[in-house]
């Protein structure tokens, strides 16, 4: 990698480019190719096996899914996180650091760590801070071998391949549950949890019970079967907060959640993390100790005991402790947190050993997944033949294009299309390589922040697209989504770049850099459209084939990345007021655009295309998207603050 020579031409290409340049520019670095195509090919098939994995669940007739397919999918991805916390909190006594066959776990384990490594901060943070067997797990496997795992996947029907004796028998023996994933949930069907109140492990939790109240349900509670107290995920989450804190107290090296790393640039340090718990956990320190080392010996079941008892299990008393620490005598505000501070107390509203809630996670993720099977890209073979690989070397040149705007725009928060977030996520698979890679062309390892209030999102993207299209010359998106705002500024960027003809007729010329562009007439029967026709010049010449395709149906894989939005309740007031603030925005950019075709023909082919593509829905405008349809089940209303 070496830094770049200043250049303030383009490069130039005479097709749409089917193979990767040796070199992309990424801020003021020339770098070889930091993901590949064969990864993305690797990686589209595990989210096709996936996709698969779904369906598979979804269409049984017997169990919770036959009378409630959605249902029956969170039941299931609850299942998956807890097999995933069985095996990655196993002693697996591993000959090598290399992970290969053997150690590769059922695909719905694998479903679950892939999502866990697109929360990249959460995930290298949770295996740093603790020295227990799960954090070592961690690090072993926070490179995933995409490859291999596509190798066990069959290509032409997306079913996991059968294991090899000893990759079955490893699984089974480390984690002491079978291999092959539970498909099926009925209400007779039990998992074992250990009280947070006795400690004794119950043997009767159901993962579906009456009342919304079993394990995989919103309304969790379950009567401990030794001391008869009920108890939620909630009470969980605060009791592993007090034993963390008990631990430290023990001289034991613990970083609770959300500390270890500096918040803008996600670099680890041990020195400001000690000096934060120290200002955070003062008030609990005056009422229970907490930063005063107890004696060798000492049974620390009591002492965290003590602590949860204190803050009565409770997850927001929590953050209310936290809040008191650095303020003593201001009274805490449960409506006005400090972002930092409530992202510590959530990482401990929920059970399990990660600091985020994977349930969640892999949800919102499945929508990620559905969109890029409906863009076709999963499909067996799609991308087997070098002559169709463009849509995935272009993926790739826009996300090093993605990272070298991100580059100039340090303050900014990014928002990627969807082609951009598959080579993102392919990228952050590569945990430690996505950590250096970033790192050294950005000073800061990026989070993919997975909850995001709508509002935020849509208006970070909007801003990205603006950046976008003053830095390369191009639109950031084609897709028929709300034209890029009108900035006179941005129109003298493209007088040498567009050239315009005058004329209405229509010739498309597929698979080169000069598209001729045919003008659409309004319709009345569509409330989307105007009565003002789009004048389009003849001729666009796209200077940028590598960062955009004139192709109508390569236009989806540039729409807007959403399936980190949290409306909460689809249906709330506040969800439906996003939508129509959305949509009225989106109506006076398309008119916008339709009178000014002629200055900025990109803004008037992207108006065409909204109007044009009737089927297509405006990005932020669906409150059921990301993990919207599942909130029923999953009851989460609202987003982790960033930061």
């Amino acid at each position: 990698m070496s830094r770049a020579e200043p250049s303030e031409l383009p490069p130039t290409y005479a097709d749409y480019p089917t193979e990767l340049p040796t070199q992309f520019s990424v801020g003021a670095y020339q770098s070889a190719p930091i993901v590949n195509v064969t990864e993305l090919q690797a990686h589209l098939r595990l989210l096709g096996a996936i996709h698969k994995l779904k369906e598979d669940v979804q269409a049984q007739d017997t169990g919770i899914a036959a009378t409630d397919k959605d249902l029956g999918w969170v039941v299931f991805v609850n299942r998956a996180v807890y097999r995933f916390f069985c095996w990655t909190a196993a002693t697996w006594n591993k000959p090598s650091p290399d992970l290969g066959e053997t150690y590769i776990p059922p695909l719905d384990v694998i479903m679950v760590w892939h999502t866990y490594l697109l929360n990249p901060r959460t995930f290298f943070e949770d295996s740093r801070r603790m020295a227990t067997q799960y954090c070592a797990n961690l690090v072993a496997i926070e490179e995933m071998p995409l490859t291999l795992i596509s190798s066990l996947i069959d290509a032409n029907t997306l079913e996991p391949l059968p294991p090899s004796e000893e990759r079955l028998e490893f699984f089974e023996y480390t984690t002491q549950i079978p291999y092959y994933t539970p498909i099926n949930t009925d209400y007779s069907d039990v998992l074992t949890l250990r009280c947070p109140f006795c400690a004794y492990t119950n043997q009767l939790v159901r993962w579906v019970a009456d009342n919304k109240r079993g394990f995989a349900q919103t309304k969790f509670s379950h009567v401990c079967e030794q001391c008869i107290k009920p108890f939620t995920k909630s009470n969980i989450g605060v009791r592993r907060f007090c034993e963390e804190v008990t631990r430290r107290r023990a001289g034991e090296r613990v970083f609770i959640s959300e500390t270890l790393l500096n918040p803008l640039t996600g670099i680890m340090e041990e020195a400001s993390s000690n000096e934060l718990m120290d200002k955070l956990f003062q008030w609990m320190d005056a009422m229970y100790q907490v930063l005063r080392p107890i004696p060798p010996g000492s049974d620390m079941n009591v002492g965290a005991t003590k602590i949860a008892r204190g803050l009565g299990y409770d997850y927001l008393k929590l953050s209310d402790a936290l809040h008191r620490g650095p303020r003593p005598g201001i009274a805490p505000d449960r409506n006005h947190q400090t972002p930092r501070i409530q992202r510590i107390s959530v990482a401990y509203s929920h059970a399990g050993l990660a600091s985020i809630d994977l349930v969640g996670a892999v949800l919102r993720q499945g929508s990620f997944i559905q969109k890029m099977v409906k863009l076709g890209w999963t499909r067996p073979g799609r991308f087997d033949l070098a002559s169709e690989s463009a849509p995935l070397v272009r993926s790739i040149a826009r996300y090093h294009a993605f990272l070298d705007l991100m580059s100039v725009n340090s303050t900014s928060f990014s928002v990627p299309t969807l082609d951009i977030d598959l080579a993102w996520h392919t990228h952050q698979l590569k945990s430690w390589h996505y950590r250096d890679d970033t790192y050294r062309f950005l000073k800061r390892i990026p989070n993919h922040d997975d909850s995001v209030e709508p509002l935020l999102l849509c208006k970070a993207y909007d801003i990205t697209a603006r950046a976008w299209k003053a830095r390369f010359g191009v639109p950031y998106s084609v897709c028929g989504c709300a034209p890029d705002a009108d900035s006179g500024s941005l129109l003298s960027r493209f007088t040498s770049k567009i050239i315009s003809l005058g004329s209405s007729s229509s010739v498309h010329k597929r698979g080169n850099s000069v598209t001729s562009i045919a003008s659409s007439s309004s319709s009345n029967n569509n409330s989307r459209k105007m009565e003002q026709s789009i004048i389009l010049p003849e001729i666009i010449v796209n200077s940028r084939p590598d960062l955009v395709s004139m192709e109508e149906d390569e236009a989806d894989a540039t729409h807007p990345s959403e399936h980190n939005q949290q409306f909460g309740d689809p249906n709330s007031e506040f969800a439906q007021g996003t939508v129509r603030m959305r949509e009225k925005q989106s109506a006076k950019c398309v008119a916008s655009a339709k009178k000014g075709a002629s200055r900025d023909p990109w803004r008037g082919l992207q108006a065409e295309r909204n109007e044009k593509r009737e089927e297509h829905k405006e990005a932020f405008t669906d409150p059921q998207a990301g993990s919207g349809v599942y909130y029923p089940y999953w009851g989460v209303s609202v987003a982790i603050p960033v930061g």
